[in-house]
């Protein structure tokens, strides 16, 4: 093997061992799956004809994962991502919502929220994705005073840590008074990791 091939090897090497290293740091290495574990349950409601399927259906899900973003809307400091999953959130999956926008998780059923922060950490607008067989469902869920008050009286995010009991609804109707509705009753308390750049 010439000079070259082992400099190489080198190379890759050190680069390995430092994205362990990394992978260790963000995940931290106590962290296990009971860490995530917040049981949350979502519920659809729909009796608008259209594009999404009549009827009602409901995610129950056992584990959570927040990330602390940097938001797109402008009057937005930053945000927050919380992805809701069916099971337990092992390193894997945590790996895949951290590095791949949660591909793996997408193709089952899932529920995420996005808290777009404004100063001194108070929500000032709230998205909900539904995600279920047949039915996509992502809507503003709250952004007027009186919602965001009763939706956020148990929140608190300090930088590191996420604790937020709610229990909400978001509801719209057609002009014939046929109408759809979102539901959410969770408890979380969640260590928060910081987005990776993709």
């Amino acid at each position: 093997m010439n000079a070259r091939h082992r400099s190489r090897r080198r190379f890759f090497a050190v680069i390995f061992c430092l994205t362990m290293l990394a992978a260790e740091w963000i995940f931290g290495s106590d962290l296990g799956a009971e860490e995530f574990r917040n049981k949350a349950v979502f519920e659809l409601v729909n009796h608008q004809p259209g594009l999404i399927q009549q009827g009602s259906s409901k995610i129950v899900t056992e584990s959570a994962l927040a990330l602390h973003t940097k938001p797109l809307l402008p009057g937005y400091t930053d945000g927050l991502e919380i992805y809701f999953s069916k099971k337990p959130m092992t390193e894997s999956a945590r790996i895949d919502i951290l590095r791949n926008n949660a591909r793996e998780l997408k193709k089952g059923d899932f529920a995420a929220f996005v808290l777009f922060l404004q100063n001194e950490r108070t929500v000032g607008q709230v998205n909900l994705s539904y995600v279920v067989p047949g039915t996509t469902v992502a809507r503003t869920v709250a952004w007027q005073p009186d919602d965001l008050k009763n939706y956020f009286l148990n929140f608190e995010f300090d930088g590191k840590r996420l604790r937020w009991k709610s229990n909400g609804s978001y509801t719209e109707s057609d002009k014939e008074k046929r109408g759809s509705s979102l539901s959410w009753d969770i408890d979380l308390d969640l260590p928060v990791f910081e987005a990776v750049n993709k």
